[in-house]
């Protein structure tokens, strides 16, 4: 597997879990990383939409909004600040 693709796989992984946002991020660390904090309100959403409509749909839905390789690409680069960027501009955060 290529790095990047295990990198979104990981990714994806994590937040699959139910309830992954609410038990292992410290509220504290969240506030302190407001970007951290607007990536994960969006892959929340994505959660809502897994939990709805079932993995698979989630999974189409955010590779059409954020493809994993540019999510990667962004993360290397710019970190969870870039991402967040990105979310704003491109309106994934309504």
């Amino acid at each position: 597997m290529r790095p990047n693709l295990i990198a979104a796989c990981l990714l994806i992984t994590a937040f699959a879990t139910p309830g992954h946002a609410q038990t292992s991020v410290d509220p504290s660390r969240q506030a302190q990383d407001p970007c951290r904090a607007e990536v994960s309100k969006f892959e929340q959403a994505i959660g809502f939409i897994r939990q709805n409509q079932g993995a698979q749909a989630a999974a189409d839905i955010k590779e059409k909004l954020l493809p994993a390789k540019l999510e990667n690409d962004i993360l290397f680069k710019d970190g969870y600040c870039g991402l967040a960027r990105y979310i704003r501009e491109k309106n994934l955060n309504r």
